[in-house]
């Protein structure tokens, strides 16, 4: 949690710590654009690293180039934006997938059933926190000190976490795979090649999407109601709606499959952000958007299941990465879609137009999904 904390104050810390000292909005969005990619791109990579090579490794190499990499950052010459980029696609490249190799410890830790939703619902609820608790840590420290020694307190986080968490026995018993024979074709356990994992992760670009809406419209609706608090309390309700939602979902013993669960709760969710859109109110918004959150952590939860239970054990990591990139994917989507609906309708209005992108991609997938 500590290594994931790391990730949830760099963003704001490295943002602003940029900006103050290039005087630039526009630099530090170019290196925290290049930062986000680096990262995406490089998620399956790394995965595939780790659960080839196992854990320890990989992720201590990870941690520290990462780590390094923003105290670099922190003291780098402002004046050389080209640098600045390329450090962003450094720290992007080596950012440790903390989450991934911890829900492969859940699974290898508990045995399969409730016990194993439970963990991974309280991973889940946990990642939930850090990342709404990481931005205002990193806020208050920016506001006692600067944003560089935030961004240097990230740095010694992601050291801190990485250190930790790869000499804990439960890491260590994660050795890896090395193939049985020369030649041994790899491609035949790939993740996305495995039958049934590819509708999931297509499904999960739903949640995604309306997880992107909300980031912009929690602001756009406290801009119409005159209150730049109501924005940062909508965040809030979402994020601990998502957390009630993940830590109910655990006590819960389903018999459906992961597929038709995610069919279930991704209609759950698309009708409820159709329906507080459509009414469009202040209160109903926020009270909307508090149910909106309760979908998030158990969709996510389903998906983090799906990837343990449909894909070969040698490629948990990567399965599970890939069950946060679509969510990723979706979000900017999510967030790019309720931006360009903003500028020609309500907030309310753009909420039903992502809410139906999101039912769109449901629908595409539903016939493969339902049979997962």
């Amino acid at each position: 949690m500590l290594g994931r904390l790391s990730l949830a104050v760099s963003g704001l810390a490295l943002v602003l710590h940029l900006q103050a000292t290039t005087g630039s909005f526009t630099v530090s969005g170019a290196v925290t654009a290049a930062f986000g990619i680096a990262n995406v791109v490089a998620t399956p990579w790394r995965a595939r690293a780790i659960d080839r090579f196992g854990q320890a490794w990989p992720l201590a190499g990870l941690g520290a180039v990462h780590a390094v990499t923003l105290a670099v950052l922190a003291g780098a010459p402002t004046d050389d934006r080209p640098v600045l980029v390329c450090l962003g696609v450094v720290a992007g490249l080596s950012a440790p997938p903390f989450g991934a190799t911890m829900r492969v410890v859940w699974s290898q830790a508990l045995p399969e059933g409730l016990l194993r939703t439970r963990g991974l619902s309280l991973d889940a609820v946990t990642e939930e926190i850090v990342f709404t608790a990481g931005p205002l840590a990193g806020a208050a420290l920016i506001a006692v000190s600067d944003p560089l020694v935030a961004l240097l307190a990230s740095a010694g986080l992601t050291a801190l976490g990485a250190g930790s968490y790869v000499t804990s026995p439960l890491s260590l018993r994660q050795r890896g795979h090395v193939p049985d024979a020369v030649g041994e074709v790899a491609e035949v356990i790939r993740p996305l090649r495995t039958p049934g994992f590819l509708p999931v992760v297509w499904a999960l670009l739903a949640p995604g999407i309306i997880l992107g809406a909300v980031e912009i419209a929690a602001p756009a609706i406290g801009v119409a109601a005159g209150s730049t608090v109501l924005a940062g309390a909508l965040l809030a309700v979402f994020a601990g709606a998502s957390a009630l939602g993940g830590l109910l979902y655990g006590r819960l013993e389903w018999k459906l499959s992961p597929g038709r669960r995610l069919v279930i709760l991704g209609a759950g969710l698309i009708g409820t952000t159709a329906l507080s859109g459509l009414i469009g109110s202040t209160g109903v918004l926020v009270v909307g958007i508090g149910l909106m959150g309760a979908f998030i952590a158990p969709m996510l939860i389903t998906g983090y299941l799906a990837a343990d239970q449909l894909t070969d054990a040698r490629v948990h990591t990567e399965a599970s990465s890939w069950i946060n990139t679509s969510v990723n994917l979706g979000a900017a989507l999510g967030s790019g879609l309720y931006g360009l609906f903003l500028d020609e309708v309500t907030p309310g209005s753009s909420l039903v137009l992502c809410a139906v992108a999101a039912a769109l991609v449901t629908a595409a997938g539903f016939f493969r999904l339902v049979k997962t």
